[in-house]
Parts: C-alpha cells; structure tokens; sequence
C-alpha cells in the first residue's frame, strides 16, 4: 500500500484556514515541482473546521490531479472517515492510535502513524506498516535517533516531520531508512 510514496521525497505539510487557501498552497507546490501535499486536520474551529478541511482536501484532489494529496493530523477514526470520503489518498497522524490504523487498513487507504519509540515501532509494525512517521523528528534525537532505528528494525522506513526544514533536509534523506521528510511549505 506504500508504494504510493516511491517516487516522493518530500511532502508539503500544510496547515489552512479556507478552501482558497488550500488552492492556493496547492498551486504554490506544484509550481515548486513537489508532488505531495499533506492537508492537516489542524483547526480552532471544531465541527466546522474539520468540515472545510475535508471540502479543502475534495477541492483540491479534483483540481490537481498531479498532486498526491493526503490527510495529516488525523487523530481519530472519525477524521479518517471524513478524510477518506474527501478523497484522501493517504492518512498521516501524530501517533499511533490503533482504531484509525484498522479504519485505514479496512478501507486499503495507506496510513502512516507517528512513532518515536521502539515499543510504538514495534505495535505499528504488528499491523503490516513498515512505514512510519517519527514526529517530532528534531526533538526525539533527529537522524542520529533514526541511524539508531536501521540496527533493530532493518524493514522500516520513515517519513521524518518535526523541525524539518529545507536547511536540514538533507541530512535525513541522506539515510537509507528514511522515505521523505516532511515540512511546511511557506
């Protein structure tokens, strides 16, 4: 289900505040030539706010079809369920909450949960994923955390977000156990 994310090496984390702004991102992104772009459930606004993010993830997956375009900051099942139904092609989330991990895998969606331990890699990987978040990469130890993740778990590749920035960008993609990073996009 990961093969998705081949060819992606660095994903657009964008927090919005309104379908235009969502376009707007999307448009920004895609003239960088990036390819992925990671749509957070990241809101004050409660019900509401959860609803224009899913219309945001609809509108911009029909207008930029080139964009591989996901839902980040799903804590929930339900929010995987909003996602989904909004044409999300993936779900990214901060931890590892196993209810929206079997939501995901039950609807063939691909997941990446968050992790930052040993124990919670192993959990993940006690469902079939073998490819995970580790957020917040920077304060949990950064590429040394992660040179340390190969020895144990040698089938495991990460997607790095957390203080990732284009000036340290680098040195995570230059790790043989890391698929992408992810940033937000200014």
């Amino acid at each position: 289900m990961n093969s998705i994310f081949e060819n992606i090496d660095q994903i657009s984390v964008c927090k919005i505040e309104s379908i235009d702004n969502a376009l707007e991102l999307a448009e920004k992104i895609q003239s960088a030539g990036l390819k992925c772009m990671e749509i957070t459930f990241r809101t004050t606004n409660g019900e509401e706010g959860f609803k224009m993010i899913a219309e945001a993830i609809k509108n911009v997956s029909l207008k930029f079809s080139s964009l591989l375009v996901g839902a980040g900051t799903v804590v929930n099942k339900k929010l995987a369920a909003m996602a989904i139904a909004s044409g999300a092609k993936f779900i990214v989330s901060a931890g590892f909450n196993p209810q929206t991990v079997k939501y995901c895998l039950k609807k063939k969606v691909p997941v990446v949960p968050g992790v930052c331990t040993p124990t919670e890699i192993e959990n993940a990987m006690n469902y079939g994923l073998n490819l995970l978040k580790f957020f917040p990469a920077e304060m949990m130890g950064g590429a040394d955390m992660l040179k340390a993740f190969a020895g144990p778990f040698p089938n495991v590749k990460f997607i790095a977000t957390g203080g990732i920035n284009r000036d340290n960008m680098q040195k995570y993609l230059e790790l043989k156990n890391v698929a992408a990073v992810g940033y937000s996009f200014k």
